[in-house]
């Protein structure tokens, strides 16, 4: 989002710098402030698409490893169902660390020690 609203300004500072109307150090400052969001900006879109493709399988970083060995990982439920085990199926409490009372006494893998498989 910080990129997005450097951007202009990022912009402008193509054509202060061609015109010399601006100082170095104003120049320096939004030039780093851009690369620097940007770069981290980058940097948070993998990691959202690493996990979400982790969710998606049902694996985390660790079970990549080991899931590459067999033909199909055995505690892939499909998508939705992945997702129902990470965020529960309240979609009001998909955004805060919650699970629902239903969510609790439906979904064995939040208790942490039973987990269906395929």
């Amino acid at each position: 989002m910080d990129t997005l609203v450097l951007l202009p300004s990022f912009i402008k500072f193509f054509g202060k710098a061609k015109n010399h109307s601006s100082s170095p150090a104003n120049l320096a400052i939004v030039f780093l402030a851009f690369v620097i969001n940007l770069a981290f900006a980058l940097s948070l879109l993998c990691f959202i698409v690493m996990h979400s493709s982790l969710v998606s399988s049902n694996t985390t970083s660790i079970e990549v490893y080991e899931k590459k060995r067999t033909v199909r990982w055995k505690y892939d439920l499909g998508r939705k169902k992945n997702f129902e085990q990470v965020f529960g199926t309240n979609k009001a409490l998909w955004f805060f660390p919650l699970f629902s009372k239903e969510d609790l006494d439906s979904i064995p893998a939040l208790h942490g020690l039973d987990f269906p498989t395929c």
